[in-house]
């Protein structure tokens, strides 16, 4: 920001004219009072007599009136002031709009850039030549706004098209599987079979989307106010997640018992860890380790989630806590999952005011490190 700012240009601009013009009033009061009033210096207190020199000695003019001859000299005095100041006070603002105008010139400038922003011209910017102070200032704020929604309207769009996606997919293979099962003439139990599995699947994959789907709805409706003891919870998600570990032969193994609880929800909570490890599990490979453990350090809780398995590439990171996104498309395709795990994650540690960082290697594994306020 410029040291002239707007707002002390304008007291700068208004002071100096309001200085002018109480002095150009000052002066005119002065030069009024002794143009009518220097002239009775020489009246007494009563009965005044004014003496001309012009007269010859002795000889006396009539009395003058005193009040008479005071009340038309003020009212001459009156008049003249009240219209002096009218006429300095109509230049003094004309002066004042003016200046202003010239001086918000770059707002109005501003306003008739930002009115001719809307949702189809995102990527255009304001760009203003004489914007100083406050207005450039303003003028920057508002370029950063729009890459905000610029980005916004951009994630918006990409989760649209991921969750049509997400849902047309399997909707896509329970219509075929029923078209190959119409169009099969005498179908036999295993063609049966096939169909039933073939739409299971698909509707879990259905299921899951929209349990994700909701779960990104409705967290703002949660109460956060339960004691929650990190460890215990953490052990449960291990506990429920180890058969899963074992069919996929991976090793899954946690760390010594540590004291540490924080206020939140307990449902959330565990819904973070648990899609924490599971994706440790389906991201892994045979006979790969997974290793939870707990941590105080200061007035943070850190949980950390450590595997060996595929990891990932350093250009997906920044993007794996969006919804629906999915590093290594052809891998992932054979994994199951919506995409929804990790901007769940996200969403419950933001409300929880934690945060999650993630450090990871292609084909060397990845961590997971969650930091919570105790």
């Amino acid at each position: 920001m410029k040291k002239h700012t707007l707002q002390l240009q304008i007291t700068g601009i208004v002071g100096v004219i309001l200085v002018l013009a109480c002095l150009l009033l000052t002066v005119n009061s002065l030069v009024s009072a002794r143009s009518y009033y220097g002239d009775y210096a020489s009246l007494v207190e009563e009965g005044a007599v004014y003496y001309d020199p012009a007269l010859p000695e002795g000889e006396l003019p009539p009395a003058l009136d005193p009040d008479v001859t005071y009340q038309e000299a003020s009212m001459k005095f009156s008049v003249q002031s009240v219209v002096t100041m009218a006429v300095i006070i109509l230049l003094a603002l004309a002066g004042t709009y003016w200046a202003t105008g010239k001086m918000l010139r770059p707002l109005k400038e501003l306003t008739e850039s930002v009115q001719r922003v809307d949702d189809r011209n995102l990527d255009k910017r304001v760009e203003l030549k004489r914007a100083h102070g406050e207005v450039g200032v303003l003028a920057d704020a508002f370029n950063s706004m729009l890459e905000r929604l610029e980005d916004a309207f951009l994630i918006q769009k990409s989760f649209a098209a991921n969750a049509a996606h997400e849902l047309k997919t399997p909707l896509a293979v329970i219509k075929s599987s029923l078209q190959v099962l119409e169009m099969t003439p005498n179908p036999e139990i295993a063609d049966y079979k096939e169909f039933m599995q073939d739409t299971d699947t698909s509707l879990n994959r259905i299921i899951k989307t929209v349990e994700g789907l909701l779960a990104l709805a409705n967290l703002r409706d949660i109460p956060m106010d339960q004691r929650v003891e990190l460890y215990t919870l953490l052990q449960q998600a291990v506990q429920e997640l180890a058969k899963k570990a074992r069919s996929s032969q991976v090793k899954l193994s946690m760390g010594q018992p540590v004291s540490g609880f924080v206020y939140g929800n307990p449902s959330l909570l565990y819904r973070a860890f648990y899609n924490l490890i599971e994706n440790a599990i389906k991201y892994n490979r045979r006979d790969g380790d997974i290793t939870v453990s707990m941590d105080m350090n200061g007035k943070c809780a850190v949980i950390q989630v450590a595997d060996t398995g595929y990891g990932i590439g350093q250009e997906d990171l920044v993007h794996i806590f969006e919804p629906f996104y999915r590093a290594d498309k052809s891998r992932s395709q054979r994994i199951p999952g919506s995409g929804l795990g990790l901007a769940v994650v996200k969403m419950i540690l933001d409300k929880h005011g934690g945060k999650i960082e993630v450090v990871s290697e292609l084909n060397q594994g990845s961590t997971f490190k969650i930091y919570l306020p105790v």
